[in-house]
């Protein structure tokens, strides 16, 4: 088991499919699948048939240099 802020760090700028476990006092499961290609990532999600699972980007969303406006 792995919490997720460490697989944060270790799949950095990657999408990270994770499988929450443990809610509290901080969020901890497994790591089911991780790819530079979101694409990628969610065909082998279905392919291995993972419905639920928390999907995040772990580098900046905003590049370097740019801003957003909400």
């Amino acid at each position: 088991m792995i919490t997720l802020r460490e697989a944060k760090e270790k799949f950095k700028e990657e999408w990270l499919a994770f499988l929450i476990k443990v809610e509290t006092p901080e969020v901890a499961g497994e790591i089911s699948d991780h790819d530079k290609n979101k694409h990628l990532l969610h065909e082998r999600l279905r392919a291995k048939g993972i419905k639920y699972a928390y999907i995040t980007y772990t580098g900046p969303y905003v590049k370097p240099g740019y801003e957003v406006l909400l």
